[in-house]
């Protein structure tokens, strides 16, 4: 692990990944700082926009660093031009400043839909990339300008993040959308494709906070990762284990006249080169204890 002492800044450390972020660096003692842009009840957090380039560079000069996390981005889709506005001129701020400052080390949360409808599987970070989203679109076009960056004696790690989940999830996420309806719905709606229930790779949020830690360990100039279970599940699979749980009358399955995208991903890399070892996998298990945390936030 990396040593105790060094000083962490975490951008967007209010949005789901960095309060959890947050709590585990905390539980491990680093000196950890986090930024939002958004208002938020936590002292421990900070407002400030990275939206003011002399600011947020005032402030890495004050507080010397040795690394930051970033993982401040809006998922807005309503508006193109203000989303990759949002995304991407924050983040060039935000690497303007490290260089200015004289920031060594850089961690860049991506987003595993950069890449294009899966060609093969398991998908490698080789794979071609087509983002379809505006807020895709930004991830990759940050993960360019970090690659750009690293001229200015920067060290980069990129961690393509596959779609997450955990306790305190926003409920438009899969798990949380099969919970919510097996608890106030006492049904369990399931689509089905013309090439059958889609095939996921859902990675938990606490090992997604355990490969940005271990990324901090990373001797690389720059590199790319793929952050996930590397294990596939479906959306079936895991209706069957919450109606165990809740004792939801049915499973329904809607059929969809269209074919849906799998996608399962090789973290051969991030093993290798980061010693990343996913440790929490859907089981019947986790899926009690988020099932549980969903009904204690409704009582």
């Amino acid at each position: 692990m990396i040593y105790k002492k060094k000083k962490i800044l975490v951008t967007g450390a209010s949005g789901f990944i960095g309060s959890n972020l947050l709590k585990f660096l905390n539980r491990k003692k680093f000196f950890v700082t986090g930024i939002s842009n958004s208002h938020n009840n936590n002292y421990s957090i900070k407002s400030l926009s990275l939206f003011s380039k002399k600011k947020i560079t005032q402030y890495l000069h004050e507080h010397n660093f040795d690394f930051v996390i970033h993982l401040g981005a809006s998922v807005d889709e309503l508006d193109s031009i203000n989303t990759l506005k949002k995304n991407c001129q924050t983040t060039l701020n935000l690497l303007n400043a490290c260089a200015d400052a004289k920031i060594k080390n850089f961690i860049y949360t991506s987003s595993h839909t950069v890449y294009d409808s899966s060609h093969y599987l398991p998908i490698d970070e080789n794979h071609p990339l087509n983002p379809t989203t505006n807020y895709s679109l930004s991830k990759l076009i940050n993960e360019n300008f970090c690659e750009l960056f690293s001229e200015h004696d920067i060290n980069f790690t990129i961690l393509r993040i596959s779609s997450v989940y955990g306790n305190d999830q926003k409920e438009r996420f899969v798990i949380p959308t099969l919970i919510n309806s097996c608890i106030l719905q006492d049904d369990l709606v399931v689509h089905k494709y013309k090439n059958g229930f889609q095939i996921m790779d859902l990675v938990h949020v606490d090992d997604v906070c355990s490969s940005i830690e271990l990324a901090c360990n990373s001797k690389q100039k720059f590199g790319i990762y793929n952050i996930a279970s590397g294990k596939p599940v479906t959306a079936f699979q895991i209706a069957k284990y919450l109606k165990g749980l809740s004792g939801t009358n049915s499973i329904k399955i809607k059929k969809i006249q269209k074919n849906t995208n799998h996608f399962i991903y090789d973290i051969s890399k991030a093993k290798r080169e980061l010693k990343f070892k996913p440790k929490i996998w859907v089981s019947k298990k986790i899926l009690k204890s988020l099932l549980s945390n969903f009904e204690n936030r409704l009582s």
